[in-house]
């Protein structure tokens, strides 16, 4: 079964969790029998050797443009034009003229521009690979305060844009899998006739057997990896700073922050909270989840899966984290992790679990047993390769 991807970039090196998400599903589809994929995307900035995949094909083209202000007088969201580009756009015509597809995939909503580039409905068959629900993750973050009025109205627009956006994309698709159950729901509830399947993500990092004892001299550190670009998840880390610096300060727990970030961005942070470090692009998080007692999801804004939550799982870190964040994770709230409904409520709970060594050892090691069977890329290749063979037979 012949299938042309269309994603953002190429996710070699996956230093984001979408890149993470995008690579982890490619590699897993192209590995069924039966299937060959050719992505179409623009270039990383580095992209490492690997040994090349018969059964997967890279058509990497330029680079994702800069500006953002010609979006505004488009009729799709800025993300949507900077990837439709002329360059994409010549790419994908070169592509069609190869011949038959079975599948176009549309790697999240972003890539919807392809949609007016497409044949009628019917051939080839469109599946739409959500990241997020986008009308409900971008209507929210544009309803946060902050920034002057004309940019709240620039990302008011834009969130419409991506709403509308979406719909037209769920509209033509003939699969739609949504990244937590959260959103599997909502995709259900407003296409009703549409197949859906849900695909959280797998994960293939480090995993201890046993997480490491956490003891009376153990650091009495939390802390925060990811990617902090995106205005979302700035919003989240602020939010979460301003609610933490009283009962941090408080209680003299140390927080760290690590992760792909704008230097400048963090070193105004630091000196706006001198109690918390931040550490920008580092190479590797390994010291930094080593050496501390709670891993932190304070995720308010942004929607989609937590793969930070994978990471401080499977190395035995407690978690702690916004009730909306624990969404595709087979943890019991109540025992498996520390959860609270506010950034305020979780910087408090925080505040009084961190010396609690019973609680999060238990924790630690029940969350570890919960999802240890339970993130294999090969079972997201699987049940996504099953879901096309089966609607291409239809």
């Amino acid at each position: 079964m012949r299938c042309l991807w269309i994603t953002r970039q190429d996710p070699r090196p996956s230093d984001s969790g979408e890149l993470i998400y995008t690579r982890g599903l490619l590699r897993a589809l192209s590995a069924h029998p039966g299937f060959k994929v050719t992505v179409l995307a623009h270039r990383a900035a580095t992209t490492p050797e690997e040994p090349p995949d018969p059964k997967l094909r890279w058509e990497l083209h330029g680079w994702i443009p800069k500006g953002r202000l010609g979006g505004l007088f488009s009729r799709l969201p800025s993300d949507a034009w900077r990837l439709g580009n002329f360059t994409m756009r010549d790419s994908l015509e070169t592509l069609s003229e190869e011949g038959h597809w079975d599948w176009v995939i549309i790697d999240q909503a972003a890539c919807g521009w392809v949609l007016k580039h497409l044949p009628e409905p019917g051939r080839p068959k469109v599946a739409y690979l959500a990241h997020n629900h986008e009308a409900t993750v971008r209507k929210q973050v544009a309803s946060e305060r902050g920034g002057s009025p004309p940019f709240r109205a620039a990302l008011a627009w834009d969130a419409w844009k991506y709403a509308r956006l979406e719909r037209a994309v769920c509209e033509r698709a003939d699969l739609i899998s949504a990244i937590t159950p959260r959103d599997e729901a909502l995709f259900k509830r407003e296409f009703p006739s549409k197949p859906t399947i849900c695909l959280p993500p797998g994960y293939k990092g480090p995993m201890v057997e046993t997480p490491p004892p956490i003891v009376k001299g153990s650091p009495r550190r939390v802390v925060l990896a990811g990617a902090f670009e995106w205005l979302a998840k700035r919003r989240n880390l602020e939010m979460f700073l301003a609610a933490a610096d009283g009962p941090f300060r408080h209680h003299n727990i140390h927080f760290v922050v690590a992760g792909k970030a704008d230097p400048a961005y963090f070193a105004a942070l630091g000196k706006r909270y001198p109690w918390a470090e931040f550490h920008a692009n580092v190479p590797s998080m390994d010291k930094y989840l080593s050496n501390a007692r709670i891993g932190l999801i304070p995720e308010a804004l942004g929607g989609g899966f937590k793969l930070k939550a994978l990471d401080y799982i499977f190395r035995g870190l407690p978690i702690a984290a916004l009730e909306p964040a624990l969404s595709g994770l087979p943890v019991d709230p109540g025992q498996d992790a520390i959860v609270a409904r506010t950034p305020a409520d979780l910087a408090n709970v925080v505040a009084a679990r961190i010396d609690d060594l019973e609680f999060l050892n238990a924790a630690a090691a029940r969350a570890l047993f919960a999802c240890r069977a339970a993130f294999h890329w090969e079972d997201r290749g699987s049940t996504l390769a099953h879901a096309l063979e089966d609607l291409a037979t239809r």
